[in-house]
């Protein structure tokens, strides 16, 4: 399991910004997108896990985690697609897309605690 405090999947990204060689630029942004694919699928193994454990609970807390599971759902794709935006164009800065993926990761981890408050620990992750 990822660790919720990580800032994402690229600690020090100034490596895409230093490259002047275009090969090497691809090859900086195809890494930081690997890492955010790990990190993406590592948020879809957690929201699956809430996924089953839904099915547990009554119809009060499944109206309450709904707004938030379409939540985590939407955020999730849109990060995807900031993902695959990069791979298309290879950007020559990564520090707009890197502060952008960043604020989509923390509104992950938000929705995710808030869907953690609504199902009981002793039911997570059956």
């Amino acid at each position: 399991m990822a660790n919720m405090d990580y800032p994402g999947p690229c600690p020090s990204c100034g490596g895409i910004d230093g490259c002047s060689a275009g090969v090497s630029k691809e090859e900086a942004v195809q890494h930081y997108c690997k890492g955010l694919e790990m990190e993406l699928n590592a948020w879809k193994a957690r929201l699956y896990d809430v996924l089953v454990d839904v099915g547990s609970l009554n119809a009060s807390d499944q109206e309450k985690l709904a707004d938030t599971l379409t939540l985590i759902k939407s955020t999730v794709k849109e990060i995807e697609a900031v993902r695959g935006q990069m791979l298309e164009i290879c950007p020559t800065s990564l520090s707009d897309k890197e502060s952008e993926i960043g604020s989509k990761l923390e509104k992950l981890r938000v929705n995710y605690t808030k869907a953690l408050q609504v199902i009981s620990p002793g039911w997570f992750g059956g």
